[in-house]
């Protein structure tokens, strides 16, 4: 991103260089109507600014080519890593479903969740078999851990019950 910021930069010092020499941009003339070099710029520093602008915008070019590339690979890695937590969160699911028809499921509770934010996976509900108490009462929930605009997957504060 630096030197993205840099060639930026670097194009719009020669613009102004170019804006310098009578408002001359990339695409005036330097010859008068004679066919002679004009005699108001510096026929010398505009050529060279207009070379520094176009080899700069090609390097300009390259880079957000790269910084595309980047953000292509780390959108396909969040959405490789979002499919495996899903994958693992559905075989414990179901590990779990296979141990509670063997009846070897735990029936006193281990953990207590002491907060959830509004509009996380965890308000929502979605397919993790969970069984909650909420005010001595047995509810069960479903939940899918996802990523959110929140912290975590879940979105919810889940804390160890003292024995």
């Amino acid at each position: 991103m630096r030197h993205k910021e840099e060639t930026e930069a670097q194009i719009k010092a020669n613009h102004e260089v170019l804006e310098g020499q009578k408002g001359v941009g990339m695409n005036e003339p330097l010859v008068d109507f004679e066919g002679y070099p004009r005699a108001d710029v510096d026929v010398y520093q505009v050529r060279t600014a207009r070379h520094n602008i176009i080899c700069l915008q090609n390097d300009h070019k390259a880079v957000m080519k790269q910084v595309e590339e980047a953000l292509h690979q780390l959108h396909a890695h969040d959405k490789e890593k979002q499919a495996r937590d899903l994958a693992e969160a559905h075989e414990e699911a179901m590990s779990r479903r296979m141990s509670h028809n063997e009846g070897h499921s735990l029936s006193q509770a281990f953990a207590k969740v002491n907060s959830i934010s509004p509009g996380s996976p965890a308000s929502i509900a979605k397919p993790l078999n969970v069984t909650v108490i909420r005010r001595g009462e047995r509810h069960q929930l479903r939940l899918v851990p996802t990523r959110w605009a929140g912290k975590g997957l879940l979105g919810c504060n889940i804390i160890p019950l003292q024995r």
